[in-house]
């Protein structure tokens, strides 16, 4: 049950969306371990993702992620930082909202791919257009909008962001008193919150 301890938080969005550095901070903030699902392919693989894109291609990796999932169903209480592709298949949302709680860290395109190109080689953004990467990140959202709740990093730091994480988990698993809802029936969820 989300919010239980034994309940994942699942960090999904695309590249530049601070997942790994959001997770650390999150992790701490509440005294849980931390798992990056990049970290256990390369583990796995013995070499670093470009190194698997450029050797094995795409597909080879994506087959790697399938793995991960299911290993992720071994874990209890963790936060878990996915790759930016890894939620972007029919039915890999829904097999990690079976582990837990989802999050979606969204943010401005510009911002994200300003922040991605600074951070390190990103082989799905190596050699592409603006357009190609907006392409791609439109293909993406909607998978990443089927998340249980949602943080826009835009304007935010990883320790603002994993404050209004740690907020909007809070705000899931500690619902208002009913007498304090709007007579409307309208929920109390802030604006860090994915409505329904």
């Amino acid at each position: 049950m989300a919010g239980d301890m034994t309940d994942n938080v699942i960090l999904v969005g695309f590249m530049g969306a601070g997942k790994s550095s959001v997770g650390r901070l999150l992790a701490k903030r509440l005294g849980r371990c931390f798992v990056e699902t990049d970290d256990m392919i390369t583990a796995k693989e013995g070499r670093p993702i470009p190194d698997i894109f450029s050797a094995k291609g795409e597909p080879h990796f994506r087959a790697l992620e399938d793995e991960a999932v299911r290993l992720l169903a071994l874990k209890r209480g963790d936060v878990i930082a996915t790759g930016g592709g890894l939620p972007c298949q029919d039915g890999r949302v829904e097999a990690l909202q079976a582990l837990g709680t989802v999050v979606w860290l969204s943010g401005d395109l510009a911002t994200l791919c300003e922040r991605a190109l600074r951070s390190g080689d990103r082989p799905m953004l190596h050699g592409k257009t603006r357009e190609e990467i907006e392409t791609l990140y439109k293909s993406r959202e909607p998978f990443y909008a089927k998340a249980d709740l949602s943080v826009d990093t835009t304007r935010l730091n990883p320790d603002q962001v994993a404050a209004e994480v740690w907020k909007a988990l809070q705000a899931r698993t500690r619902p208002p008193h009913s007498s304090l809802l709007p007579h409307s029936g309208a929920g109390a969820s802030g604006p860090s919150m994915k409505r329904p």
